[in-house]
């Protein structure tokens, strides 16, 4: 594909983003980093991100704007340097069981209000309730169900217990693009 196909996907890309942060605001997130969102609580970020698909070496293949999303739980005195994609996705199955639709046309913007309606309506019906059920920070830390890595729970515990790395709050701010 040319540069005109790529610029025209950019363009679509950003306009959603811009628009589901508009959207995702009333949940109490905010546009941090060009594909996150972020929900600050006391010890942990709720996270939302974006992964747009179907390009090759980096080029759309196509003006189709295929999203999958994730969402994730970071505990902000995490020591670890990457963010854990630890929850929800929008994986092929749950997408088809659900019928939402994640993709539009970036030229035409065919399908646009309803990737739209969808990716809000995603966030609501998947990572609300998952988000939910992880608030307590005590059953975070503690379940053996809970989605944290083990260093991500020692980390949580010491910040439970105020012995915070000022460091490591740092470093998953700069992560995130928390000011």
């Amino acid at each position: 594909m040319d540069s005109d196909t790529t610029k025209i996907v950019r363009e679509g890309l950003e306009r959603a983003c811009k628009d589901f942060s508009y959207r995702v605001s009333a949940l109490g997130f905010q546009r941090t980093k060009k594909m996150f969102w972020t929900r600050r609580n006391n010890l942990t970020v709720d996270v939302i991100h974006f992964h747009r698909s179907g390009s090759s070496s980096g080029s759309p293949i196509n003006y189709s704007v295929d999203l999958r999303v994730h969402f994730a739980i970071r505990v902000l005195n995490d020591s670890s340097e990457a963010i854990a994609l630890n929850g929800p996705l929008s994986d092929p199955a749950r997408v088809r069981e659900c019928r939402y639709h994640l993709r539009f046309n970036a030229k035409s913007n065919h399908m646009y209000e309803r990737c739209l309606d969808d990716l809000l309506r995603f966030t609501e019906e998947q990572g609300e309730p998952w988000f939910i059920k992880w608030r307590d920070t005590s059953t975070l830390a503690t379940d053996v169900d809970s989605p944290l890595t083990t260093v991500a729970r020692e980390c949580l515990v010491s910040a439970q217990r105020n012995m915070v790395d000022a460091d490591y709050v740092r470093g998953s701010s700069k992560l995130l693009g928390l000011s």
